[in-house]
């Protein structure tokens, strides 16, 4: 039977756990993958209750953003084609609303990597996300992102070097690289945000 290939997040967990590690490999498992099912962070404190509801909490606002914008466009009497072509600013504005859920869906994703074991992965992204959204101005993401990394920062900060080591430059980058749309996205939107406010 060939060896088990492990996750980042198994990795982490084994290395923060070597007593387990050894006590797997006693038994004849591999020690990482017997010390990540064995040992992982432990999400029941008060702490880590409030951490998981102020992360559903961020989600939750940043799915609804763009339902928000369309409802005031609507409110204010006009129809998507008519505010295009009032605001070429709206334009802009759209396109960052329209982003926030897949930045929900992101920081769904390395939430559970941190509760997995794997902070460094979910610290990467959150710094990536809270460029990005500081790029689009939007006050609300800014906050939500900031607020999520801070809540991580202090359990997780140091797992962020050994999943550097352990990724390599292609691996973080890979890791990263849902952020890295965002941020891509972002910049066309600061971009064009410049150029219309040359123009006007």
């Amino acid at each position: 039977m060939g060896k088990r290939k492990m996750t980042p997040a198994q990795k982490a967990a084994a290395r923060r756990n070597p007593d387990a590690a050894a006590a797997g490999a006693a038994r004849g498992g591999s020690a990482e993958i017997m010390a990540s099912r064995n040992v992982g962070r432990n999400l029941d404190t008060a702490r880590e209750r409030r951490t998981r509801r102020i992360f559903t909490t961020v989600q939750v606002v940043l799915v609804i953003f763009p339902f928000a914008l369309l409802g005031y466009v609507s409110m204010a009497g006009m129809s998507l084609q008519d505010a295009f072509g009032r605001d070429p600013g709206f334009t802009v504005s759209f396109l960052a609303a329209m982003a926030q859920p897949f930045v929900a869906w992101l920081i769904r994703i390395g939430y559970r990597h941190y509760s997995e074991g794997d902070g460094g992965y979910a610290l990467g992204n959150l710094i990536g996300l809270l460029c990005a959204e500081a790029l689009l101005q939007n006050v609300v993401g800014v906050a939500g992102c900031a607020v999520a990394l801070w809540r991580l920062w202090r359990p997780a900060a140091g797992e962020i070097t050994a999943w550097k080591e352990e990724r390599g430059v292609s691996g973080v980058l890979f890791d990263i690289s849902g952020a890295i749309v965002v941020l891509a996205i972002a910049a066309i939107c600061a971009f064009a945000s410049w150029r219309i406010s040359l123009a006007g």
